[in-house]
């Protein structure tokens, strides 16, 4: 039986998904006894040493996708490696690192839509255990997909642009910058789940000046400290999802999805039957409510901003 990745259409959730059998014998870090030998070193921290802080892409050694045969040079699934320490995330280190990976994420979507192959393009990170990462050096993914999923845009069959109109609520609104917003979207599954966006209308990050980019990196920055501050002081479990638009669709609105996944300072929200069963979030904390509480631990971020 092959062990190549399988793009599956799902008539439940009419969605793609992934088999991904290859994928079979992989632990999570969590779940690694301390005297398993088999998963001694960390495949990243090798290259890393003491150098400075740099964003790197490697092509993944266990693909979630992959091209036919015919084409199997083109590697379609990336990590993107930073940092040298495993306790430190994006929000950690220096925001110039975030912009680097913004633009890594650039260079290495726009090199991708060049491919046949590929209709869309997802990067993400996926920190705490709760994710279940096979490796705990600091790292994010980025995945060239053949198909344009569901959840990517949100403009779809609409009459206006969905990012565009938040952009003037200012009730939703938790900072700006010259040329981005990190807001609290109405439609948050979460309580503190957060978006940042390009104040013009940008379909991705390769379509963005050099200052929007420092401008929505500053943001998603900030974001990912809110999440510390408001969690006291420990990182949350959180997903990044850069969503940018699928091949030849300039009507989306390039967003960046930050969603930790805790309740307050002290708990979780984690998911129960109505979202695993049905994919509906209950979501305690009013979008209004929490833009607010993200707003007055502003300047908690400002005075660790590095």
């Amino acid at each position: 039986m092959s062990s190549e990745p399988i793009a599956t259409w799902s008539p439940v959730e009419q969605e793609w998904l992934l088999r991904v059998p290859g994928r079979r014998d992989l632990a999570a870090q969590v779940d690694i006894r301390p005297d398993d030998t088999s998963f001694a070193g960390c495949p990243f921290c090798p290259d890393a040493g003491d150098a400075p802080v740099q964003v790197r892409l490697v092509p993944s050694k266990h693909p979630v996708i992959a091209a036919p045969q015919e084409r199997a040079h083109e590697q379609l699934h990336w990590v993107l490696v930073y940092g040298s320490s495993h306790s430190q995330r994006l929000g950690d280190l220096p925001a110039e690192v975030t912009q680097q990976f913004l633009k890594k994420v650039s260079h290495k979507t726009t090199d991708l839509l060049v491919s046949p192959l590929v209709e869309a393009v997802y990067a993400f990170e996926s920190v705490g255990d709760h994710f279940g990462p096979t490796v705990a050096h600091p790292h994010g993914q980025l995945v060239g997909l053949p198909f344009v999923p569901r959840r990517l845009t949100l403009t779809h069959g609409a009459d206006s642009c969905a990012v565009c109109d938040l952009a003037v609520d200012r009730e939703l609104t938790v900072t700006t910058s010259d040329h981005a917003l990190l807001q609290v979207p109405p439609w948050a599954r979460l309580p503190f789940e957060m978006i940042i966006a390009p104040r013009a209308h940008r379909p991705d990050l390769a379509s963005l000046s050099p200052d929007e980019l420092v401008s929505v990196a500053g943001c998603l920055h900030t974001g990912l400290r809110l999440c510390r501050v408001t969690y006291g002081g420990a990182m949350p479990p959180y997903l990044i999802n850069v969503m940018q638009a699928p091949k030849g669709d300039a009507s989306h609105h390039l967003r960046i999805e930050l969603v930790p996944l805790h309740k307050d300072v002290q708990t979780l929200k984690r998911p129960g039957a109505m979202e695993l069963g049905l994919g509906v979030y209950v979501n305690p904390l009013l979008p209004e409510i929490a833009a607010g509480m993200l707003r007055d631990a502003l300047p908690g971020v400002r005075r660790c901003r590095t």
